[in-house]
């Protein structure tokens, strides 16, 4: 990797604020210590336009050059993943990396401000992990005053090898649209089921023909993950239950697909209940959007990744999920999947996952070269 000296300098400080980070993981909304903690940092390196009051615990920082440009905005996420049903949380994500490098470029382009034509936006969301602060943000003002024109983010990747990036135009990251079923039936002695309407028979066609709409398809943008992931029905061996409680989810690469897929379900897991004499109720729980990065922004800092790292993946996507899908439905921007993946693989979300130094200092560098792109 080519790491500028004047990044490389910022090492020592960079491994302070992912240590305060790491060591104070806090959940979406309650980021008390992490927010007053990133403010303090900002105010210490001579930040004055601070807004606490976007969206509870979300900041945002503004940075505005000594001549007219565009205004960039960089974002990252700040909350810690709920590990269990005690509620304990661990930065599994790679958060506390996220959180590091926007303070690592908010001290390279305060000490540069008087090069900057433009301004600069500097945000810290709340949340992600939960129902996410991206959309609540935005409709509290976070792409306005100034309008922001180009909006950037890095996901650290344990799919992805350290010093490999993944970088490509259109969807990079999938929608995802949680969802519960509550099937109901009638019901009785399992011994008489001529008198029942034997909802979990129902849920099992239900859960059948929901498999069956995820065709597989040599198309990505066409590729659809559905399934269910929890049922809880019944208790005893000789009762038919009145009623069984099935979860799901549904992800796609592509928005208009993501809308037909969820029209489809709904009708279908009506359909097969009352087909069967009974009911059933879909809801849909949560929603992001399919992430999409612009053409135009994503050519560019492929550009400027080769020249930072040796492998670059143009093709890459993930099935997983980001609220930063939301900024880019406003404007244009893309986000870029900087790889974390030591000796010893684990998964984001896992016990064990943790992030090192050198995708900080990779992403660091990314932000700093696209601020001098865009504003220097």
């Amino acid at each position: 990797m080519k790491i500028e000296e004047e990044v490389k300098k910022l090492e020592e400080q960079m491994l302070k604020d992912k240590d305060f980070l790491w060591n104070n993981p806090e959940k979406g909304l309650e980021e008390i210590k992490t927010s007053t903690y990133i403010k303090n940092r900002l105010i210490e390196m001579g930040y004055k336009d601070i807004n606490t009051n976007i969206y509870k615990t979300g900041i945002i920082a503004t940075l505005k050059g000594k001549e007219q440009g565009p205004c960039i905005l960089f974002r990252s996420d700040m909350d810690a993943v709920i590990m269990d049903d005690t509620g304990r949380v661990k930065h599994t994500c790679g958060h506390d990396a996220h959180m590091t490098i926007l303070l690592s470029i908010a001290k390279l382009l305060i000490d540069n401000q008087n090069k900057i034509k433009g301004t600069v936006k500097l945000l810290f969301e709340p949340d992600e992990e939960g129902n996410g602060g991206a959309d609540p943000m935005i409709k509290n003002g976070a792409l306005e005053n100034p309008k922001v024109d180009k909006a950037f983010a890095i996901h650290v990747w344990s799919e992805l090898k350290e010093d490999t990036i993944g970088i490509k135009s259109g969807s990079v990251m999938a929608s995802t649209d949680p969802f519960e079923i509550v099937v109901s039936g009638k019901g009785g002695h399992a011994a008489m089921p001529e008198k029942c309407i034997d909802s979990i028979y129902i849920a099992n066609l239900i859960g059948k023909n929901i498999k069956e709409m995820a065709k597989i398809t040599e198309n990505p943008d066409e590729k659809i993950v559905l399934g269910i992931t929890s049922i809880c029905g019944g208790t005893n061996n000789n009762v038919i239950p009145d009623k069984v409680y099935l979860k799901g989810i549904c992800r796609t690469f592509n928005n208009n697909l993501r809308n037909n897929i969820k029209n489809e379900l709904q009708k279908n897991v009506e359909k097969i209940a009352k087909e069967q004499g009974g009911d059933a109720k879909l809801t849909f729980i949560g929603n992001y959007p399919a992430t999409i990065n612009s053409k135009e922004e994503a050519e560019t800092v492929k550009n400027i990744v080769s020249n930072i790292v040796s492998n670059v993946d143009e093709n890459y996507q993930t099935m997983a999920s980001e609220d930063f899908s939301y900024f880019l439905q406003n404007v244009p921007g893309c986000m870029i999947l900087v790889g974390s993946q030591k000796d010893s693989y684990y998964p984001q979300h896992n016990e064990n996952f943790t992030v090192g130094i050198n995708p900080i200092l990779i992403g660091t560098q990314i932000f700093y070269d696209i601020a001098k792109k865009y504003l220097i």
